[in-house]
């Protein structure tokens, strides 16, 4: 987990006005997003902080390649994801039930910045992972064009007849 410590970004230090962070998105990343069916990948998220007297204005944007399985032939391919997002950062006791606001202890000192990226990722990510019918595993692609069965179940036809 000490990947991790590339997303914490002490802002307690720094002047009020415009801030930038680069953070490289690596397998162990990549490796959270399993369960999107995501077999890997490499990226770069890019935070452009703006500091304020009584909050944090934050631009997040990533742009990566992963891969991952057709969801057609089943084949690796590779997928470029990018996605742009903005939230604020504000210090108080109050949850917040806006998703774009943020609520901090007056005593946050840092950002952590794992959980926006890896938001920011799976909502940017492709609906269905598939390659262009014309580069598909041509083999499976004729075995799903054959039908399963030749005849429909007599079951079937026996059912209509009580009709």
């Amino acid at each position: 987990m000490n990947w991790r410590k590339d997303f914490l970004w002490p802002f307690s230090g720094l002047k009020m006005g415009f801030h930038e962070m680069h953070i490289p998105l690596t397998s162990f990343f990549f490796e959270e997003l399993q369960p999107f069916e995501v077999l890997s990948g490499k990226g770069t998220a890019f935070a452009k902080l703006e500091k304020k007297e009584s909050m944090l204005l934050l631009n997040l944007s990533i742009d990566s390649k992963l891969r991952a399985a057709c969801d057609r032939c089943g084949d690796e391919l590779e997928v470029e994801v990018s996605g742009n997002m903005d939230l604020v950062y504000k210090f108080g006791e109050e949850p917040s039930l806006d998703e774009t606001l943020v609520v901090l202890p007056k005593d946050a000192f840092q950002l952590d910045l794992f959980q926006p990226c890896f938001e920011l990722m799976v909502i940017s990510l492709p609906t269905r992972f598939v390659h262009d019918e014309k580069d598909c595993n041509p083999e499976i692609i004729k075995l799903l064009q054959t039908p399963e069965w030749s005849s429909p179940d007599p079951r079937w036809e026996a059912l209509k007849k009580n009709n």
